[in-house]
């Protein structure tokens, strides 16, 4: 019996023999086959060993070309080294603090002013050059697949981000969950080095499917993915936004071109926009760092309740009420998931550890609902939950209810405290291109559709804050209101 696959060096060794000459990685800088492909990552990989790096060194890893980046992750991964992304925007003292919280010794960085204090600097530059004019075929040491291999961030309530850790097998795991890659051509336009898009494109390469690389220049969604052929389009909510403005414009992508949109709330009136101006396929996942995928909802799943289907293979959801015990179809509680592969903690954070990793179950401190086929429905942050007067609001059923008014674009919801009543809920809402509107008509509509649960003040802004992943930050609109109460 044939052991199962456990390392992409292994993986890409079986597509280079398979589909040889299929190509791996689409972009405006390089077109590699899957077979070219093995031999570039390995030549990186020998080089890279002969500067000492090993399965006991942990190597930061910073690169503004994508494909760089992705070459060398791989090669680190043949050599067995844990490597961590030091995202290129952000300050050098943050990318410092990370290194030093995972143990990296390295740096290794296209350019040369993001060197890293205290950590040894590699020029990823010099040894990709060095690679390429002298490919060397070294075999390189082994290592066992069961070690950390990569560190991933997650969010932090605390302003400094979570830290989770995987092993090759975990990422096998995961990578067996994205069976829809298989073959496919895959765009995702966020950077490489953003945790979600490194792992997408890691999922593709497993499945023998293309990366491709987002053109640089003005270059439209629409034109690169009829350019590329690309069948599978991988967005965040933000440029979910941005893909229906082009639509617009240039109407619909082509028929072959599927959409998956995740990584934040997709709110009904996005979904539909999508699949009436962009594409029909469109597919709406929700996942967790620390589980990867959970669910994804199809096509034909897209109704009011926003859901994100049903849990994936091998992915088991469970909904519990306050008491513990499974909440009945469509009661909403907190979610708690299992899945393959998934974290069990995180680094030096044992507090959030004991919070969120609980018996074998990962307890994300969302708000879901299971429908009676199984299907999920997420409601928001169990954090964000409302108390007024004793009964429970949830900040998605007031978002769902604003945007579903045809002159907004987006809402979002929050409490503010109150000395009588707890908590009072109020929204900031963003409205559509052309659209006008009242802030107390948006109030009498929403007390309409939800009565006491509607939000009792709304505020109509120019543009809700989101985040570089398309999340709306809540915390920056509840900052406003708080000053403007104070004056």
């Amino acid at each position: 019996m044939t052991p199962p696959v456990r390392t992409f060096r292994e993986r890409l060794l079986e597509h280079a023999r398979s589909i040889g000459d299929v190509p791996a990685i689409l972009a405006p800088t390089a077109s590699l086959s899957y077979g070219a492909l093995v031999g570039e990552v390995h030549a990186l990989a020998v080089a890279l060993g002969s500067r000492g790096i090993g399965q006991d060194t942990i190597v930061a890893l910073t690169a503004r070309s994508e494909v760089d980046h992705l070459l060398a992750a791989l090669a680190l991964l043949e050599l067995g080294a844990p490597q961590v992304a030091l995202a290129s925007h952000d300050p050098p003292a943050m990318r410092l603090r990370l290194a030093r919280r995972v143990g990296a010794t390295i740096v290794l960085a296209d350019r040369p002013d993001d060197a890293v204090a205290g950590l040894d600097r590699i020029d990823l530059g010099a040894a990709l050059a060095s690679a390429r004019s002298n490919p060397r075929g070294d075999a390189v040491p082994g290592f066992d697949a069961s070690t950390p291999a990569l560190y991933l961030t997650g969010s932090g309530t605390t302003g400094e981000p979570k830290v989770i850790r995987y092993s090759q097998l975990d990422l096998a795991r995961h990578a067996g969950n994205h069976i829809d890659f298989a073959g496919e051509r895959v765009l995702r336009p966020a950077h490489v080095e953003y945790n979600n898009s490194k792992r997408m494109r890691l999922y593709t390469l497993w499945q023998g499917g293309t990366c491709v690389f987002a053109d640089g220049t003005a270059e439209s969604l629409h034109g690169q993915c009829a350019r590329h052929r690309v069948t599978w389009l991988e967005l965040s909510p933000l440029h979910g936004a941005d893909l229906i403005a082009a639509s617009r414009v240039e109407g619909m992508l082509p028929a072959y071109t599927a959409v998956r949109v995740g990584g934040a709330r997709v709110p009904i009136a996005l979904r539909r926009a999508i699949m009436s101006q962009a594409s029909p396929r469109l597919f709406v996942s929700y996942g967790t760092t620390e589980t990867s995928l959970v669910a994804i909802a199809e096509p034909s799943m897209h109704d009011a309740r926003e859901t994100v289907g049903p849990p994936a293979a091998g992915v088991a959801v469970d909904v519990l009420r306050p008491d513990g015990l499974c909440a009945a179809p469509d009661e909403i509680g907190e979610i708690r998931i299992r899945a393959p592969g998934m974290a069990t903690g995180y680094v030096d954070d044992a507090a959030a550890t004991s919070k969120h990793f609980r018996d074998g179950w990962f307890v994300p401190g969302d708000l879901a609902s299971l429908d009676a086929d199984g299907r999920l429905c997420l409601h928001g942050r169990k954090d964000d939950m409302m108390i007024m007067n004793g009964i429970n609001i949830f900040p998605a059923e007031i978002e769902r209810t604003l945007e579903a008014h045809p002159a907004v674009e987006a809402a979002a919801a929050f409490p503010i405290p109150s000395a009588v009543h707890g908590q009072i809920p109020v929204a900031a809402v963003e409205l559509r291109e052309g659209c006008a509107c009242t802030a107390s008509e948006l109030v009498g509509y929403a007390r309409g559709a939800l009565g006491v649960r509607a939000p009792r003040r709304i505020e109509i802004l120019a543009a809700l804050p989101r985040n570089a992943q398309g999340k709306i930050v809540r915390r920056e609109i509840a900052t406003r209101f708080a000053r403007e109460d104070a004056r």
